[in-house]
């Protein structure tokens, strides 16, 4: 009877012991990859020990996990993945990530242009005028009788003059066109976040309830958090929401 006991009490002991050493953390080694594309510099954040670590020049990293952990991969020009640490995570201690490529896509930008005329010498006069990255000796057509197109030395522009004028007037379109770029992903960031991060992040790792998941970012906005996440500063923008929200729970949530 006491032999039966002792034994028992052997077999609780290691059952008690073998859970424990489960629970503890381990080290998982992984591939970052997209369309069998080793992915290097992809963030990878364990969100519920905020520790994180990058993927070499060959997709592969190694980061400590625990069950039940949420680890978050992120990286600019790919969907940001969430991945909930289960037992068979913890048992291979291997991963393999498959990263979808962000497409981005833009809205319709309208370009103004320079109130022209229709008169080539009038409206390259006001196109200079309207240009200020151009010094004045860059623009001077005096030497050309290009000021007085009736005067009787009027010859027309060389050809390297007017590709100058093309060429920065191509330069200027193209940052109005960033500008705008910008301007929209901006405004779509609150909502591009949640698709991003997941709700399930939002809700279940963070307590924020569904309706007040776009309220809270711009609540972080304090931080800064629209711009860092527009830059494709993922883990920053974590630890960010992270950090604020108690604050907006206290503030926001608890009040109503």
């Amino acid at each position: 009877m006491v032999k039966n006991i002792k034994t028992l009490l052997l077999l609780l002991f290691f059952a008690v012991s073998g859970n424990m050493l489960a629970q503890e953390p381990v080290l998982v080694a992984g591939i970052v990859q997209s369309d069998s594309v080793k992915l290097a510099d992809i963030h990878i954040l364990n969100l519920s020990t905020r520790k994180g670590t990058v993927s070499n020049a060959v997709g592969e990293f190694g980061i400590t996990v625990s069950p039940n952990d949420t680890l978050i991969f992120s990286g600019i020009q790919f969907h940001t993945l969430g991945l909930i640490v289960d037992k068979k995570v913890i048992d291979r201690r291997i991963l393999k990530i498959e990263l979808v490529s962000r497409v981005e896509e833009l809205g319709e930008i309208e370009l103004k242009g320079h109130d022209l005329d229709g008169l080539f010498y009038v409206d390259t006069k006001r196109m200079r005028d309207s240009l200020p990255i151009m010094g004045e000796e860059a623009v001077n057509f005096s030497n050309q009788g290009y000021d007085d197109p009736t005067s009787s030395n009027y010859v027309v522009p060389s050809a390297n003059i007017l590709n100058l004028v093309s060429l920065i007037g191509k330069k200027r379109r193209e940052e109005n066109r960033q500008e705008a770029t910008l301007l929209e992903r901006k405004r779509a960031a609150a909502g591009d976040m949640r698709r991003e991060i997941g709700e399930d992040v939002f809700l279940e790792q963070l307590g924020i309830p569904r309706v007040h998941i776009e309220p809270f970012i711009r609540y972080c906005q304090k931080k800064d958090i629209i711009n860092l996440y527009v830059d494709g500063r993922i883990m920053e923008v974590i630890d960010i929401l992270i950090k604020e929200k108690d604050n907006y729970i206290r503030e926001r949530i608890n009040i109503d």
